[in-house]
């Protein structure tokens, strides 16, 4: 589910089994990841996989946005004030009630200082004290923490003097900047997520497709889509900085609110099939109920897709 970083989830896999297999450092975390790369490129989709994959769930996934703990009293609001305050900390609260966890701190450059010093803490021991001096053990969770520091340098087009090296490089240099050694030693991995490809791009449109497919299919209605569709799409919703983010928003912007008009409509109903393809100019989709005799073989491209 994870397209076009093999390497990454390779390492993660890897730091995973060494936790497990108890050659890592007991009376942590089971892992603790600082993932980089842009907005698009896979990060939060691999925190989700590893929750499904080790807790059965996609729904054991935490998120935290740390642009919105940017200010000096932020701490209190994830580990809680002293015992005079009613609040509970965010943080410290989720990891009580739900101990087996993957809890993912987007932007971590962005969080506070005393944030970052708190997480060394965490990294280190395995658990922190809330404001009310109660004990969380946090040593059954995976700690993610992402960030887009440099990832402009890994969007640009990759040739010449500016090679994929010399775009890591830069970006290390400035996640070490933000982050200091006491915390990024403590980390189990650090991994890179590498621009998406226009071939890994068009992997991610299909299986965005086959989950409308899916979804059609439950409805009894079949649904063939033609591969001219796929690349108007990804003609339309493409954009260099945000990955395969805007597919997603387009596709479902667009084609599941038409498919939906359709059935409410009454244009398609149980039995139907629906064909897209590009419009003649090529910048837009068209969408047709197929009569029987047009269905020699209804699925179309689909079955190439599934």
């Amino acid at each position: 589910r994870v397209v076009g970083q093999n390497e990454t989830v390779s390492l993660v896999a890897q730091a995973v089994l060494r936790s497990r297999v108890g050659i890592d450092k007991s009376g942590q975390p089971i892992c603790s990841f600082l993932f980089l790369g842009s907005i698009g490129v896979g990060k939060t989709e691999l925190a989700k996989a590893l929750a499904e994959k080790l807790f059965n769930n996609e729904k054991m996934l935490v998120c935290f946005d740390m642009s919105e703990y940017a200010e000096s009293g932020s701490l209190l609001r994830l580990i809680g004030g002293p015992r005079s305050y009613e609040e509970e900390g965010q943080l410290t609260e989720i990891v009580r009630r739900r101990p087996y966890s993957v809890i993912l701190f987007n932007e971590m450059d962005k969080a506070n200082p005393s944030i970052l010093k708190l997480f060394v803490q965490l990294l280190n021991d395995g658990m922190l004290v809330d404001g009310k001096g109660r004990d969380v053990d946090f040593k059954n969770t995976i700690i993610i923490m992402s960030s887009n520091l440099g990832s402009e340098h890994l969007s640009a087009e990759v040739g010449g003097e500016n090679t994929m090296e010399s775009a890591r490089d830069f970006l290390m240099k400035q996640v070490e900047k933000r982050f200091k050694p006491d915390l990024m030693n403590r980390l189990s991995e650090i991994v890179i997520f590498e621009p998406l490809s226009h071939h890994e791009l068009r992997e991610i449109l299909k299986i965005q497709m086959k989950s409308i497919v899916a979804m059609m299919a439950k409805k009894r209605i079949s649904l063939s889509v033609a591969d001219a569709a796929l690349e108007v799409i990804l003609s339309e919703s493409h954009d260099k900085v945000n990955g395969a983010r805007p597919i997603k928003m387009w596709v479902r912007k667009h084609v599941a609110t038409i498919l939906s008009n359709m059935l409410v409509n009454g244009e398609a109903c149980k039995g139907s099939t629906i064909s897209i393809d590009a419009s003649d100019d090529k910048r837009g989709l068209k969408y047709r109920v197929l009569k029987k005799q047009e269905m020699a073989d209804p699925l179309g491209l689909l079955q190439v897709m599934l």
